[in-house]
C-alpha cells in the first residue's frame, strides 16, 4: 500500500514541476494570444531563480523516483 501511494506522490509531483515549468515559460517568453508579455526581460533576477528552483525540484523528483524505484525492488 505504501508503494501505491508512493507512485501516486510521483506522479502529482512530475505533474507539479511540468506546472511550473509551463508557467514559467509563459513569463519567459510571453503569449501573443491572451497579450501576455514577456516578464524575465524586465524581472532577471527573480526568472534566473525560478529557473534554478524548477531545476532544482526535477532533480529531487527524481531522486525520490529512484528511492521509491529502489524500495518497490
Amino acid at each position: 500500500m505504501v508503494g501505491v501511494v508512493d507512485l501516486l506522490m510521483v506522479g502529482l509531483l512530475f505533474s507539479a514541476n511540468g506546472a511550473a515549468l509551463a508557467i514559467g515559460l509563459m513569463g519567459y517568453k510571453g503569449n501573443s494570444h491572451v497579450r501576455w508579455n514577456k516578464v524575465c526581460n524586465v524581472f532577471d533576477k527573480f526568472c534566473d531563480q525560478v529557473a534554478v528552483s524548477i531545476l532544482l525540484s526535477l532533480l529531487a523528483a527524481l531522486a525520490f523516483t529512484a528511492s521509491v524505484a529502489i524500495t518497490l525492488l
